[in-house]
């Protein structure tokens, strides 16, 4: 299914509006324009964080590098984010940098690779960005140019060319000074001490024209606002206090003024230009950071939302089902993000991200948001991922995520929403309780021919010979969880040093000794929805310390 290209003219037909030349009714049709763009069904967007320049010094081995395996899959639109904020690796602005202005030959081997590749395709007159556009419009699939809002990959020493001359020429434009990536901890939010600081005015006025320039210049079909790389824009969030109200009603401001130029854009243009805002998995952390989405939506200042980080996929359907009927009920779109930062792709994980999927669209939401994810070959999970009629019937893993939010990295924990999550302590008396959601009636999806088969695995700390654990799922007792050795890759998900060790900040970390137990469930007995699943543990020795339930799996396999 491919995605039209929808002119205003069209739009005002269809909406029955007849505008009156630069009068308010022409706005009122672009208004309307924007609604119908917004909601177009998308059923996967797929967030490319345009480092496809590596090795690309020719449009078509660019494209080879990622974009070229989109077509004929359930990707019906690329949010295409081109570098860091205000320093560009993939498109050639005039407000902003790129990256090959500061990348010399003694610089990683990877920047020298995307400096080489963008020198080249500006020697031959190319655009990465305009190739990306050609491209997808030439295979009928929608583009967003995705701006992160403050992207502190500069931050760390090694990545110091990422780091634009209008930031080292003004120190003060930064939450932070250098050095502060040493003096704290990498949990701490201080650390990622290159944020800037959108309480101050000529820091939202250089991001407003960043956008203005693309939107001026580039046949973009939408812009998309990543507040989650990275969510820090104001001072109270270096200690993790909420942001004042006035800060919010700066950013306000800017969302104001973005909307104001992308509607004149497309009044100049002849076609919508959308808003996307990719935000917290609650509103609540939403507004500790200075966001208002709320005031964003009742003022018609953001078309589509984008919910969470991605790093928690496994368990946030009731996070997704309270924002997407948020969304719905003041007309907006929701689609929920899964990074693979949090599932291992490597060898293909395809049952974690189908059933990460599947709770997406059970909890309600529009369609489902690729973030990390590097499509440089062929993936069958692109034309699995974007419904519930392609998932059906394929083995899936279930779970709930290993999340300890004060260990996160201090990047990211300020948008972190991951209640309910592992690890719990086990009383040594008592049963503990977790929710894990299942997207699906797992029986009756099986395909014909074949019946589910689901078995409960779970992590615990310290497990020794004399301990019984014995599980309960809605409330019946399934009977006593025998030691299981791992399948082969199934490790634990991405720790919060494993995340850092991604961003090049990685610490030193002796796994926990640890035991994986499984037990097999009856299929029947598992509900659509939220699931309990609860643990008892008992022991004939003397244990000093609670047990840690580190883990939680239902595999789900087809036979």
């Amino acid at each position: 299914m491919g995605t039209p290209i929808i002119s205003l003219a069209a739009a005002i037909v269809l909406a029955g509006i007849q505008p009156s030349r630069g009068g308010v009714d022409e706005f009122a049709a672009i208004r309307q324009a924007r609604k119908q763009v917004a909601e177009r069904p998308r059923r996967i967007i797929y967030n490319n964080d345009g480092y496809d320049i590596m090795e690309g010094a020719t449009p078509e081995r660019f494209l080879a590098n990622r974009l070229g395996q989109i077509p004929g899959t359930q990707v019906d639109t690329v949010f295409y984010c081109t570098g860091v904020t205000g320093l560009f690796t993939s498109h050639l602005p005039r407000v902003g940098e790129t990256l090959d202005e500061f990348v010399t030959d003694s610089s990683p081997e990877t920047d020298i690779g995307r400096r080489d590749a963008l020198r080249a395709m500006k020697a031959a007159g190319h655009d990465p960005l305009i190739v990306a556009i050609d491209f997808c419009h030439e295979n009928q699939i929608e583009i967003f140019f995705s701006l992160r809002m403050n992207d502190i990959h500069d931050s760390m020493p090694h990545s110091r060319p990422f780091l634009p001359r209008w930031k080292r020429q003004r120190p003060h434009v930064m939450l932070g000074r250098d050095g502060d990536f040493d003096r704290y901890p990498a949990h701490d939010p201080r650390a990622w001490w290159s944020s800037l600081d959108y309480e101050l005015p000529e820091v939202r006025d250089y991001v407003f024209r960043i956008l203005e320039d693309v939107c001026g210049r580039y046949d973009v079909d939408g812009l998309e606002l990543d507040f989650l790389r990275h969510p820090k824009f104001f001072r109270p969030t270096l200690t993790l206090q909420p942001a004042e109200p006035g800060h919010s009603e700066a950013m306000n401001d800017l969302l104001r003024r973005i909307r104001t130029m992308t509607d004149e854009v497309a009044r100049r243009r002849g076609r919508p230009l959308p808003i996307a805002c990719r935000v917290p998995l609650s509103l609540q952390c939403a507004a500790a950071l200075g966001l208002d989405v709320v005031r964003w939506v009742k003022e018609d200042l953001c078309d589509m939302l984008v919910v969470g980080g991605g790093y928690v996929p496994m368990a946030m359907f009731d996070d997704v089902r309270e924002m997407a009927a948020f969304g719905h009920g003041h007309g907006v779109p929701v689609y929920a993000c899964i990074s693979a930062s949090a599932l291992d792709t490597r060898n293909e994980w395809a049952e974690n991200w189908r059933a990460a999927a599947m709770n997406i669209w059970q909890a309600g939401a529009d369609g489902v948001y690729l973030f990390n994810f590097v499509p440089d070959r062929p993936y069958k999970l692109l034309s699995q991922l974007g419904g519930t009629d392609t998932l059906k019937g394929l083995d899936k893993t279930y779970g709930v995520d290993h999340v300890v939010v004060d260990r996160f990295g201090g990047y990211q924990r300020p948008g972190i929403v991951a209640a309910g999550r592992l690890p719990v302590a086990l009383p040594p008396d008592g049963w503990a309780q977790v929710k894990l959601p299942v997207g699906e009636d797992v029986a009756a999806n099986a395909p014909s021919g074949k019946t589910a088969t689901t078995r409960l695995r779970v992590r615990v700390s310290s497990f020794a010979s004399g301990d019984r654990i014995v599980a309960r799922l809605n409330g019946l007792v399934l009977g006593e969880a025998k030691p299981a050795t791992p399948p082969e890759g199934t490790d634990a998900p991405p720790t919060a040093e494993g995340l850092l060790s991604q961003v090049g900040r990685s610490r030193p970390r002796t796994p926990p000794a640890n035991t994986w137990l499984e037990i097999d469930v009856d299929p029947d007995k598992v509900a659509v929805g939220n699931n309990l699943v609860a643990l008892r543990f008992s022991s004939s020795r003397n244990v000093d310390q609670p047990m840690s339930w580190d883990e939680l799996e239902l595999v789900l396999r087809y036979r």
